[in-house]
């Protein structure tokens, strides 16, 4: 009993020790936090891409295993595969949307007053939109809209500029980046080579230092692991077929930029929520600059298709894949944007349907 006494003693002592000098010299605690946090960044990224491409290598695996028996070629070829189709795919979304992207802001910055006259005058004689202002009880004719949009233009421009800056010193940053990369893409290698050995290791860890908890951890590794790859190729899924809805109906009425706004839209819609709002915006930007009766076509398409796809397709698509009612789905992405930005947005959804799930199962153990 004096040994385990003197053992607490002297862990309290340190977690003391630590805990002053962590408040003591918080500066350098911090600086020292973030560096090893920077140095470790193309690492995790590495270990969240080896993820991604391990669904796809399982696929080429299973198909290669039909044909042929030696395992080490399989996962060789597989690995080659895998990351070949990965790296296609994004670079393939990058050179559609990214030039459209660029033309449309270029396209912005030189306008021609004259050419936002004639929008103003288009909008203001558009039926639709007097229709819409009648309805709402708005005189039209006393608004602004000069005004305002000249507005929205100087705003548009100064982010412009904003961003281009912002590119121009991310330049000087061009070779670290190529660097973490390379190092994110041979550790994400190392990691589908030796999974299984990797494993195996976690495995001894947990025998050896959490024997009692082992079981605990594999299951609920088990079930985060099954919640992010069934979201993961669900959303997937489903971004590839309302991409392709939009193009089909977008060249029936004969809209302008229907395959850079249909991959836009399908690349915007797996992020959950605000995804789908995103892309109908850059979206009518885009269309705008050829005609604002398009714009309004395209609004009113892109909602009907969306709408389609969300009732129809989408239960069918993901059903219960997820497991995460839509309630808990908007505060998932609004707490996850809101603490991590970007990347809390995307993991959000699977994050908050793992725990879901593990707490409605014990509930239903402890009833």
């Amino acid at each position: 009993m004096n040994n385990i006494k003197k053992k607490y003693i002297v862990y309290i002592v340190v977690a003391t020790i630590i805990v002053y000098a962590t408040v003591r010299y918080f500066g350098t605690v911090e600086s020292y936090i973030l560096r090893v946090t920077n140095t470790l960044m193309p690492f995790v990224a590495g270990a969240i891409m080896a993820y991604i491409i391990n669904i796809l290598m399982d696929s080429y695996e299973d198909l290669l295993l039909k044909k042929f028996h030696n395992k080490k070629i399989i996962r060789t070829v597989s690995i080659l595969l895998s990351i070949f189709t990965f790296v296609l795919v994004i670079g393939l979304l990058l050179g559609l949307i990214i030039p459209q992207l660029v033309k449309i802001m270029f396209s912005i910055m030189y306008t021609n007053p004259s050419d936002i006259k004639k929008i103003i005058e288009s909008i203001s004689k558009n039926n639709i939109v007097d229709k819409i202002a009648d309805i709402m009880n708005v005189d039209i004719n006393n608004i602004d809209i000069s005004g305002y949009v000249t507005k929205l233009i100087h705003s548009v421009m100064s982010s412009v500029g904003n961003i281009l800056i912002g590119v121009i010193s991310g330049i000087s940053g061009f070779f670290n980046t190529v660097i973490s990369v390379f190092m994110a893409v041979v550790f994400a290698i190392y990691i589908l080579v030796d999974k299984e050995r990797i494993a195996v290791q976690g495995d001894k860890l947990l025998r050896a230092f959490l024997p009692s908890k082992r079981d605990t951890v594999i299951d609920v590794l088990s079930i985060f692991n099954k919640s992010f790859r069934n979201y993961f190729i669900s959303q997937v899924k489903e971004a590839i077929i309302l991409g392709v809805l939009l193009y089909i109906v977008m060249l029936i009425v004969r809209l302008p930029y229907a395959s850079s706004i249909a991959i836009l839209v399908g690349v915007t819609a797996l992020i959950p929520v605000i995804g789908a709002y995103a892309g109908l915006f850059i979206g009518a930007l885009m269309i705008i600059t050829k005609s604002f009766s398009s714009m309004i076509i395209f609004i009113i398409v892109h909602t009907i298709v969306q709408q389609f796809e969300n009732n129809i397709i989408y239960p069918r698509v993901v059903g219960s894949s997820v497991g995460l009612p839509g309630m808990w789905v908007i505060v998932a992405v609004a707490l996850g944007g809101s603490l991590f930005g970007i990347f809390g947005v995307f993991v959000a959804v699977p994050v908050a349907a793992s725990l879901y799930f593990i707490l409605k199962r014990e509930t239903l153990k402890r009833l």
